[in-house]
């Protein structure tokens, strides 16, 4: 905050208050003794002090702009500017164009301050704050034409705006950006995690057809192992019947039928065997 800013701030304040004291009227002989030993108090920054005898003079004047305007700097004084600020505005219905001026000039210092302590935490409504105290350094210029210390604070805190606007457009499109990279990485993902479901139901469907492949060559070898083919059957009736010939002619007819019922039990027993068997099976505020 640049020296001539801190003279102006001090200069409006305490001539406002000079101007109260010097009053040549009171708004009530209680009330007036009132201000004035809270003017006191306020000089020597007992602020606390001051303030609780500017309320008491105000419930017997409840509608002077002169006491709201002084309880609203003194609220200033101690950095509590959102209750500045209302005061100051109830001071601005004064008939006094210069009290009218002056806490609209005041007001707009209340509303840069509250902008700048939330600079590093909200831009956006740092932003609107200090418009808003634009436009109250602007009203108060309207008001008096003189007034040189609303034209500086206005030039100072439009430039100071200009930069803040360019923070945050530049701090948006950070986050617009960091939005679309998010954004991308997450469509990435999810083609990959696609990508990757895919490859292992290819995989399980390759790994099925190959399960079936070997199943079928294992059954058919199981088949081919246990049942012969109807050329091995009749070769072995024929290699069955060559050597025992001779043997044939010397058996009686009974025993040539016993004979045969016991191949034929032979052959069942062979047929329930391939029933049996199974194919493999495994697990795929600039200060002032």
């Amino acid at each position: 905050m640049s020296l001539k800013m801190k003279k102006s701030i001090s200069i409006t304040l305490q001539s406002i208050l000079v101007i109260f004291i010097s009053y040549s009227y009171c708004f009530a002989e209680s009330s007036c003794g009132l201000v004035n030993r809270a003017n006191s108090l306020y000089k020597q920054k007992k602020y606390d002090e001051a303030i609780k005898l500017y309320n008491e003079a105000q419930i017997k004047s409840p509608d002077s702009a002169e006491i709201n305007y002084n309880i609203g700097i003194a609220q200033y004084k101690k950095e509590d500017y959102l209750s500045a600020v209302s005061f100051l505005e109830k001071a601005t219905a004064s008939r006094d164009e210069i009290l009218e001026s002056k806490a609209n000039f005041n007001i707009g210092n209340a509303k840069y301050k509250l902008g700048k302590l939330k600079e590093n935490t909200d831009l956006k409504e740092t932003v609107e704050l200090l418009r808003q105290s634009l436009d109250y350094y602007k009203r108060a210029i309207e008001l008096d034409s003189k007034d040189e210390d609303a034209r500086v604070n206005h030039e100072l805190v439009e430039k100071e705006l200009k930069m803040l606007l360019d923070k945050l457009k530049q701090e948006q499109d950070r986050k617009k950006e960091q939005s679309e990279q998010e954004k991308t990485k997450e469509e990435q993902d999810q083609s990959q995690e696609g990508a990757q479901e895919e490859k292992q139901g290819q995989q399980a469907a390759l790994g099925q057809e190959q399960k079936t492949g070997e199943q079928k060559k294992e059954e058919a070898k199981t088949a081919s192992e246990v049942k012969p083919t109807e050329e091995q059957k009749q070769a072995q009736t024929e290699e069955s019947k060559a050597p025992a010939a001779e043997e044939i002619k010397e058996m009686s007819e009974k025993e040539a039928d016993m004979l045969l019922e016991g191949y034929g039990q032979e052959e069942n027993s062979a047929g329930k065997l391939e029933d049996r068997k199974k194919g493999f099976s495994g697990e795929v505020l600039k200060d002032w």
